[in-house]
């Protein structure tokens, strides 16, 4: 059976308009033309489809079922037509993943920014420090510390993200200063060891000796507000650290710098909708550079 959808076009076209005139009118074609595609449906089908009167046309039975067929399978195609038309813009959802600081500090003070260039996106922000996995579809696009791993993803590093200690100016004023390799006195505030490297982890063992850890967690918001009310000294990133106004960086340097990478899978690299947010999160991370690498001109 050779079959073509083109010429179901047409017996479409008859149905509703009930003539050859009518559907020549709809398609912008001649009635000869009408006519003799509605033969070839005819010739293929091996069947009668159109009754031929005077003054219109009626169809028989079977056309009739092949018009039911025929409106599913133009809905379809409308439906199809209007997915992709769809994805060739940047509308839709994007599912973006990153660790609490970074969607809090970095993305959402920018949010408008996004929705101003693509008003048709929306954007569904999944914080917090386990990793999804993305090779599984879990989310669209990540922001990572960690070293991603897998075959099938995209890796981009934007950045790199520095951590200092910071402590509110009261604790500072009655416990004073604490200096480096010297914390006798002082409560430190960090993440839970799972989440900082061996070198890192180094580092702050070495800097904070004969420190009290007070609280460890694995939210730097909890260590943030935790530093703010005055009970320790917080390891945190300089971006949250040095925007926040209750709080102070103790000592000039960073402790550490980590790398930042943007991680998508690759069958998504032509897709509208994710290539708008990464080149998003690419300049933004890209403005933001100073500040991630605790380097802004106000850092105390």
């Amino acid at each position: 059976m050779d079959l073509r959808w083109d010429d179901l076009r047409y017996l479409l076209a008859v149905a509703r308009q009930g003539s050859l005139a009518g559907a020549a009118r709809e398609l912008r074609v001649d009635a000869t033309t009408v006519g003799r595609r509605l033969d070839a449906l005819e010739k293929s089908l091996g069947t009668r489809l159109v009754l031929r009167g005077a003054r219109a046309l009626a169809l028989t039975e079977a056309a009739e079922a092949v018009v039911v067929r025929a409106r599913e399978m133009e809905d379809g195609l409308r439906l199809l037509h209007d997915a992709v038309a769809t994805e060739a813009r940047a509308v839709g959802t994007v599912r973006l993943t990153a660790t609490e600081y970074l969607a809090q500090a970095l993305l959402a003070p920018r949010l408008g920014e996004l929705h101003t260039l693509h008003p048709g996106l929306d954007l569904e922000l999944v914080s917090g420090s386990e990793l999804v996995d993305l090779q599984r579809g879990d989310a669209d696009l990540a922001l990572r510390l960690a070293p991603p791993r897998g075959d099938a993803l995209v890796v981009r590093k934007v950045g790199e993200v520095a951590f200092a200690m910071y402590a509110a100016r009261g604790y500072l004023r009655r416990h004073g200063a604490p200096r480096p390799g010297d914390f006798h006195g002082h409560c430190v505030l960090v993440y839970r060891a799972s989440l900082t490297s061996g070198a890192e982890s180094e580092e702050l063992k070495r800097l904070t000796a004969g420190a009290r850890r007070l609280l460890q967690s694995n939210s730097s918001v909890v260590l943030r507000e935790a530093a703010a009310a005055g009970l320790g000294v917080a390891l945190l990133p300089c971006l949250s650290g040095e925007r926040d106004s209750r709080l102070t960086r103790v000592g000039a340097g960073v402790l550490a710098k980590r790398p930042l990478w943007l991680v998508f899978h690759k069958d998504l690299q032509k897709s509208p909708r994710v290539r708008a947010a990464s080149d998003w999160v690419v300049e933004l991370c890209r403005k933001e550079r100073a500040g991630l690498a605790g380097q802004e001109s106000g850092a105390r």
